[in-house]
């Protein structure tokens, strides 16, 4: 299983180069406010499972919010522009948002090896009703027998910037840092122009979180 999900993820990320902001625009509609954080879910099982890694289940891939304990499961596949997403909207006290995962760079860490276990990095956004999309890196530990994934760290990387790369620093050996390169706004740069400063950031890693 463990091979079967590292070939899918590296067919997902040859198929498809994803960079970008992914927007998103609330009405009243969307979702139901009952005065506590809550995530919005569909009442189905969870087609990203089955999509992304194969697993027919009904339990759901979840983002920690950064700087809260609430837990975003991702819900849809989307496309803006040619780049592609899984998408988990959520709400906590009045702030509404989204949740939107750049699945096609999962960069799988190469550590010491746990039958059952694989470790992956991800970038992912989140947007709410003000005018930021804050980019994160991920870190997730995920079961390969059952389906489990469990989130193990997040890294903020910037505000508005548009991702072209990332990758482990040593692809063959075991991984102790992530290449990250994307575009960032100047200092004199409007951030609601594109950014155009080309940015590298080599992050450190281990099994148990990213160096801060």
């Amino acid at each position: 299983m463990l091979v079967k999900i590292i070939l899918l993820l590296v067919g997902i990320s040859c198929v498809v180069l994803a960079a970008g902001i992914y927007r998103f625009n609330f009405t009243n509609d969307d979702i139901y406010v009952d005065g506590k954080p809550v995530s919005v879910a569909m009442k189905e099982n969870s087609r990203v499972m089955r999509m992304l890694f194969s697993f027919q289940t009904d339990k759901y891939w979840q983002i920690e919010l950064p700087d809260s304990k609430l837990k975003i499961p991702l819900m849809e596949l989307k496309e803006y522009n040619g780049h592609h997403f899984a998408v988990g909207e959520y709400q906590f006290g009045q702030e509404r948002g989204v949740v939107s995962v750049d699945y096609p760079r999962i960069t799988v860490l190469n550590f010491t090896y746990v039958q059952d276990e694989m470790i992956f990095a991800v970038p992912f956004s989140v947007s709410n009703q003000g005018s930021g999309v804050h980019w994160y890196i991920g870190l997730y530990n995920m079961n390969t027998k059952y389906g489990d994934i469990q989130q193990i760290d997040s890294l903020f990387v910037g505000d508005r910037i548009v991702i072209n790369e990332m990758n482990t620093d040593e692809p063959f050996d075991v991984t102790s840092s992530i290449r990250l390169a994307y575009f960032s706004h100047g200092p004199a740069q409007s951030m609601a122009d594109d950014p155009s400063v080309n940015t590298t950031k080599l992050i450190k890693v281990t099994p148990k979180g990213f160096v801060k």
